[in-house]
């Protein structure tokens, strides 16, 4: 995901994207020029808007990073973070629905029932 999507779930959230500044203790104009791509947000702010929007932390602060860095290498760590985010988060899945079954395979069954874009799991 990028910031824009990030932006824009918590301009969902809080109606407007001046009340959204406002949630966060920034300025407008910070939030548009982040949204747009001009600017990144503080790690403080990227924390905030996370927890706001409830998404992993670490995915909004490397897509915060990833408007401004151009050094390649560095640019391929913060999209790590996409996919080590999402490892965990299933991970998590699959152990919160094998203690509710009786065995894994039919913890599989019911995960791939609520999760259709789940194709791999890289622990």
């Amino acid at each position: 995901m990028d910031m824009k999507t990030f932006i824009e779930m918590g301009e969902k959230k809080a109606g407007k994207q001046i009340e959204l500044a406002k949630l966060l203790n920034i300025r407008d104009t910070t939030l548009r020029l982040a949204k747009s791509g001009k600017k990144g947000l503080p790690d403080a702010i990227c924390i905030k808007l996370a927890d706001y929007i409830e998404v992993n932390p670490l995915q909004v602060i490397a897509a915060s990073n990833l408007v401004t860095e151009k050094d390649e290498e560095r640019r391929k760590i913060f999209k790590s973070c996409f996919n080590r985010a999402a490892s965990i988060a299933a991970a998590a899945l699959i152990f919160t629905f094998s203690s509710m079954t009786s065995s894994p395979a039919h913890a599989g069954q019911l995960l791939s029932e609520h999760v259709n874009n789940l194709y791999y799991v890289k622990l």
